[in-house]
């Protein structure tokens, strides 16, 4: 019997043998150490191991079938990087988003972004135009899908938003927004898994379309800042109530 214990850059199978022993190899990975930490990294950006959840290492032990020792450094990268906090007695914890930190990164797209979609309006070619309404008819046909999962919807976006990066020269800085992946991208998994009605999302995007067609820079920029913050707002609630365990509780 083989199952798949993983997801990342690579999988992970444990093999029953039949006779109560497991072998496992690692695919797609240097060492078993790597394989941990990439899979947990991802699990935690996808929320499938939630904000101040704690880890023990026993479990991550008998789940991916290795030593303490691959374990430990996957734990202690996790740890350099902010994904995860030592809890004095307890052990390891998911850290808590950052509210502040969420806004700051808003903030930033909005102006970033705003500044590139300027530049995009100056090369946008008919087939720029047309990559971005085949991104806008793609999460249409997804959420006609039954059971279509909101991390598919949140890949979809992202690949729409980085085309005018990508024709205007600037996946470099696309790249460094993607990078700060700690409390933003864990928020907006958040807000695809809380949110209901993505159609509105959709008609946001034909929205951002049809401006560009214009060529209305200032309908545009109000269009994508409103785009950008109204997750703040829709999830209010959430915030404060719903998934207040899930924030770093201010000061």
């Amino acid at each position: 019997m083989i199952s798949v214990l993983g997801r990342g850059h690579g999988t992970f199978f444990k093999k029953d043998n039949g006779d109560g022993a497991m072998e496992e190899k690692t695919k797609g990975y240097k060492n078993r150490g790597e394989m941990v930490f990439e899979i947990l990294k991802q699990e935690i950006l996808e929320l499938e191991l939630k904000p101040g959840q704690m880890i023990s290492e026993n479990e991550l032990c008998e789940r991916f079938g290795v030593s303490r020792t691959p374990v430990r450094e996957a734990v202690r990268r996790l740890q350099e990087q902010g994904f995860v906090n030592t809890v004095p007695y307890s052990g390891t914890q998911v850290t808590l988003l950052n509210l502040n930190n969420i806004k700051q990164m808003i903030y930033m797209r909005v102006a970033v972004e705003t500044m590139v979609m300027r530049d995009f309006m100056e090369v946008a070619t008919p087939l720029w135009m047309e990559e971005v309404r085949y991104m806008i008819r793609k999460q249409q046909a997804l959420i006609q899908e039954k059971g279509f999962e909101p991390e598919q919807f949140y890949r979809m976006d992202a690949q729409m938003h980085a085309i005018w990066f990508r024709a205007t020269d600037k996946m470099k800085i696309w790249e460094l927004i993607q990078a700060q992946q700690l409390h933003y991208t864990r928020f907006r998994m958040l807000d695809f898994v809380t949110e209901t009605d993505f159609t509105r999302i959709i008609r946001e995007h034909t929205e951002l379309f049809q401006l560009l067609e214009k060529r209305d820079i200032a309908g545009l920029e109000k269009a994508l800042k409103d785009h950008l913050y109204y997750s703040m707002e829709r999830m209010r609630y959430q915030i404060e109530v719903e998934y207040k365990d899930y924030f770093e509780q201010e000061e």
